[in-house]
């Protein structure tokens, strides 16, 4: 049950900002309760991101990317969670990413993809000096609360040193792989296509089961759309 593995005292009730309380409305409307355990995403206070990573830290640094840097929370009831914190200097293209990735994770409930327990969009005015005037200037914080998947990602495990994965766990990471898959082809409404698989993006958790993450690039192709072209350079093919 998720409720018990991400306690809800822990978020505020009602999100600042309205674009994206709207955007948490449609989310819900379209993710119509495909299993009991669904819990809708819920805004947390940037505060308390920066008290569960030790004010990210670099010692609770997971990993990066080309928008973002993942940290290790712990919360206050001994629980780890991954929070993924985009960067302020691609404000446009970081917002864009942050939105898909939020829309996409929220509406996808299976077991083979990674969970969203919660999001923060916080703007924070800070003062500084500007032609010796006193202004105030806006920094926008942008982050995701993740599923912690204790194993790293299937990368780490393609290594020479991580190579002695038996059969059977194998034959499980490249089943969980496809049924996650086969989720998002063949089990929505309008399927969903990732646009950025690869090892680095196929999590496992403590039990060495696979999830699908990082759906900032995926995007949903209709029945009729065969191809697409695309003029930017992110993604996997």
């Amino acid at each position: 049950m998720l409720a018990a593995s991400w306690p809800g005292s822990f978020w505020i009730k009602d999100p600042p900002v309205p674009t994206h309380a709207h955007l948490a409305q449609k989310v819900t409307k379209r993710a119509t309760c495909r299993a009991q355990h669904h819990m809708e995403p819920e805004e947390v206070p940037f505060q308390l991101l920066e008290e569960i990573t030790d004010g990210f830290s670099k010692e609770r640094k997971l990993g990066e990317g080309a928008f973002g840097v993942v940290y290790k929370g712990l919360t206050k009831n001994g629980n780890h969670v991954a929070v993924k914190k985009l960067r302020d200097n691609v404000a446009d293209l970081g917002h864009k990413q942050f939105q898909n990735e939020f829309y996409n994770l929220a509406k996808l409930q299976h077991e083979n993809i990674v969970r969203l327990y919660g999001y923060c969009y916080q703007i924070e005015q800070k003062p500084m000096e500007f032609y010796g005037i006193q202004v105030l200037v806006e920094e926008t914080h942008r982050a995701l609360c993740l599923e912690y998947m204790d194993n790293g990602s299937l990368q780490k495990h393609l290594s020479d040193e991580f190579s002695g994965l038996d059969w059977n766990t194998r034959y499980k990471i490249m089943k969980g792989t496809c049924e996650g898959l086969k989720h998002m082809h063949e089990e929505l409404e309008e399927p969903l296509h990732h646009l950025d698989l690869k090892p680095a993006n196929v999590l496992l958790d403590k039990n060495m089961v696979p999830k699908l993450a990082d759906f900032g690039l995926s995007r949903i192709l209709g029945d009729k759309e065969l191809t697409r072209t695309t003029k930017s350079p992110l993604g996997t093919l």
